[in-house]
């Protein structure tokens, strides 16, 4: 049996990396005597996952985590105990329990919704034109050195990010768009800022960007939107 959640990821905790993130969340779960499963070997671990990994700085009401249990109990009782014992900046959203053998949510997600507010000084509509008018947006991703030598990688933002929607007020620009999730990688929404800012001209400053994951989500055989938890069967807070 698998307890899965959708938590919060708030302004107070935005700047922990994501292994600090998912120790408080080990924390949590030792605190509230979640009945959770271990790994087998010489060094077990507790069972548990996110669904998809969020940037340093970025927040997001729609981090999905998947613990394992080893025995089954109701579902209102784990949550209860689980939301008494999170720390500032960790909330739980929906939760459900699904069996171990359904699909694991990191390997159903296959996009990310995100809002971004940033300082812009001029309008972005000619830029932001030509982005979706391009076939293609070349941008390059730098992964550090190997060797003594850079290892880059050149992706087509466009096959991530095909559109955008944005308002501008004179001085600053809101953004919203969906980022693809697939199986040969995906783009970061700071990396899609510095792309409209390098190759297409758009005066932002990056540095004072306001990021937020506003939804992750699964597809169903037409490429619909699906949520990664049932609505039916989850309880919300």
């Amino acid at each position: 049996m698998k307890l899965r959640l959708q938590i919060t990821k708030e302004s107070g905790i935005r700047f922990i990396s994501h292994l600090e993130y998912l120790k408080t969340l080990e924390k949590a779960i030792r605190r509230a005597r979640i009945p959770v499963a271990y790994s087998q070997g010489f060094n077990p671990h507790m069972k548990f996952s996110l669904a998809s990994a969020l940037s340093v700085g970025v927040t997001s009401r729609c981090e999905f985590l998947e613990i394992y249990l080893r025995e089954k109990r109701p579902l209102a009782g784990l949550v209860e105990d689980l939301r008494h014992n999170l720390p500032m900046g960790i909330h739980i959203i929906r939760a459900d329990l699904a069996d171990d053998k359904a699909p694991k949510l990191m390997a159903a997600a296959a996009g990310a919704s995100y809002h971004v507010i940033i300082p812009c000084g001029a309008d972005p509509a000619s830029a932001i034109a030509a982005y979706e008018a391009a076939e293609s947006a070349p941008y390059t991703k730098h992964h550090g050195k190997a060797k003594g030598k850079e290892k880059n990688k050149v992706i087509d933002a466009k096959a991530y990010i095909p559109a955008v929607s944005y308002t501008w007020n004179g001085e600053t620009l809101e953004l919203d768009f969906d980022i693809r999730i697939t199986p040969t990688g995906s783009m970061k929404a700071s990396e899609f800022l510095e792309l409209l800012s390098g190759s297409f001209g758009l005066p932002l400053a990056l540095t004072r960007a306001d990021i937020a994951r506003t939804d992750l989500y699964g597809e169903d055989a037409n490429g619909h939107k699906r949520p990664l938890i049932s609505e039916e069967e989850a309880i919300k807070d």
